[in-house]
């Protein structure tokens, strides 16, 4: 059962001035929500449009954007076209997006990075643009205008492709690793050698965020290095990982062979790889697979293969063929022989990868 307070009643008149100051409250609170950003006929009506004001929340504070006019709209000649208004979501500026006459046109894109505000229908000939002709677009009534911007999914490429924005996506972040080097072989000993190789090296990283121009972006993801065949033979190279121009990671260097030592020799590690191009938020070269042992003809070891930014390389071969790498962009391990051993394959690297998120 409900319980009750008592409260003294307001007289009538009072009453009625305390629920109209609430009421004309709310409603001006409503109609600055619903009006932000509207756009809508100039006065007189033109070939522009006029935007209302709006609010932008943006690095923790609220910016007042102004009113404005978009720049001219020059119109259709032989049929109808549907143009946009959009708003940068970072610079606040307006942009009109012309689309492509047609006898049944279509709207153009909003182009990644922008909010749309409304569509404009637009004839041969016209000379002014009414209300009559703008759709209003905008997101919630304009409150969601230049707010944060969430994760749309994500895309990932374990094989080479093409990108293609999933609807909706206005920026993304994109990580690019190269594909993982080979580890080396080892050649066949007799009574007194041994042989070991090195491990191959792991592709180099990348992360970038681009809120322009990755749309249909041609998308490579290196191989890793194929395995090795037997014998004292350098470890394949990792191939290059790239999003189109705008991120390029190479791969990871093959293991150094393996000859026949009689012991004690260390078999060096292998080069790094250069730095990323077009890493705007992280850049790492690819690590060095790990270097091989002959302490005696009877006691080898492999390199083990650089491990990635996503996991370890594979095993080097105690007396045995380097294994593959598996996690992506890893180097493949090396191989060993104690005396008396035939020749030995080094492991494979594993293929790079390209992983892009996307947000609204």
């Amino acid at each position: 059962m409900t319980t009750y307070s008592y409260q003294p009643l307001l007289p009538y008149a009072d009453y009625l001035q305390a629920y109209f100051s609430q009421l004309g409250g709310d409603i001006a609170i409503l109609g600055r929500v619903a009006a932000q950003f509207a756009a809508g006929e100039t006065s007189p009506p033109g070939m522009t449009l006029l935007v209302a004001a709006g609010a932008a929340f943006r690095s923790g504070s609220v910016i007042e954007v102004p009113a404005r006019v978009t720049t001219t709209i020059v119109a259709p000649t032989g049929n109808p076209r549907i143009d946009r208004v959009v708003i940068n979501m970072t610079t606040d500026a307006l942009v009109v997006v012309q689309g492509v006459e047609a006898s049944v046109p279509t709207a153009p894109l909003v182009p990644a990075g922008h909010l749309p505000l409304a569509r404009i229908a637009l004839t041969p000939g016209m000379t002014a643009i009414t209300n009559t002709a703008i759709t209003d677009e905008r997101l919630n009534g304009g409150a969601a205008t230049m707010q944060g911007s969430g994760l749309v999914g994500v895309q990932t490429f374990t094989t080479s492709g093409i990108y293609i924005p999933t609807p909706g996506t206005n920026s993304i972040i994109v990580e690019v690793l190269g594909g993982g080097g080979g580890g080396g072989g080892t050649a066949a000993t007799g009574g007194s050698t041994g042989a070991a190789s090195s491990g191959g090296g792991a592709g180099a990283y990348a992360r970038a965020a681009f809120t322009g121009n990755f749309s249909n972006v041609a998308v490579t993801v290196g191989l890793g290095g194929a395995s090795t065949p037997p014998g004292a033979n350098m470890g394949n190279n990792g191939g290059s990982s790239s999003f189109g121009t705008l991120v390029v990671s190479p791969g990871g260097f093959g293991g150094n062979p393996g000859a026949a030592y009689s012991g004690p020799v260390i078999i060096g590690a292998t080069n790094v790889t250069a730095l990323p191009s077009g890493a705007n938020i992280v850049a790492a070269i690819g690590g060095q697979g790990a270097q091989a042992l002959v302490l005696s003809p009877g006691a080898v070891v492999g390199g083990t293969g650089a491990p990635s930014y996503f996991g370890g390389g594979g095993f080097g071969g105690g007396n045995g063929s380097g294994s593959s790498a598996i996690s992506p962009g890893a180097g493949g391990g090396g191989s060993s022989s104690v005396l008396n051993t035939g020749a030995r394959a080094g492991g494979a690297g594993a293929n790079g990868i390209v992983i892009v998120y996307q947000y609204s």
